[in-house]
């Protein structure tokens, strides 16, 4: 666009403002208020939140359909992000894998992990703990909300993140 045209092209905008009500103007302000908020809050959410944040509490993980929440009584279910390593507990086991943040932060890569072998105490961290090892690889979507994250796998599976209180992981 040549820069006459773009000097008018400002012109005719600042005349339209001038001419709307002064209720309009603050309607149009408030409106693009709130967009710019939530434009930021679903910016400032990426894959380097994770590692920032270091550790990552897991509230739930869903599978097509059908979702899982963690118990509040299962003391074991985090993921600690640092160093291209992910360890964390999720059931009875220890878990381990790498990861590589892609997309700009938009996708975490996680790769192939593996775990402990103890036997876990009741069977709902066992069963937990099989659907969790299965479906935690591959490429994830990172996904933010006010106060979770979500990885959002090519498969369908999503893993429910939300910020630890605990300063240092155990």
């Amino acid at each position: 666009m040549k820069k006459s045209m773009r000097f008018f092209a400002r012109i005719s905008w600042i005349a339209w403002i001038a001419q709307i009500s002064r209720s309009a103007r603050i309607l149009a302000f408030g409106a693009f208020v709130a967009t710019s908020a939530m434009a930021e809050n679903l910016l400032g959410i990426s894959a380097y939140t994770l590692a920032k944040q270091g550790r990552w509490e897991v509230e739930s993980m869903k599978m097509g359909e059908y979702e899982i929440t963690i118990p509040y009584d299962m003391e074991n279910a985090y993921l600690t992000f640092s160093g291209g390593r992910i360890n964390g507990i999720v059931g009875c086991n220890n878990f381990f894998a790498s990861y590589e943040i892609r997309g700009g932060g938009k996708m975490i890569a996680v790769g192939q992990g593996g775990m402990t072998r103890k036997m876990c105490a009741s069977s709902a961290e066992s069963q937990i703990e099989a659907i969790f090892g299965k479906h935690f690889a591959g490429n994830f979507i990172v996904q933010g909300y006010d106060d979770t994250i979500e990885l959002v796998g090519s498969e369908g599976f999503v893993l429910r993140l939300f910020p630890s209180m605990m300063l240092e992981p155990f």
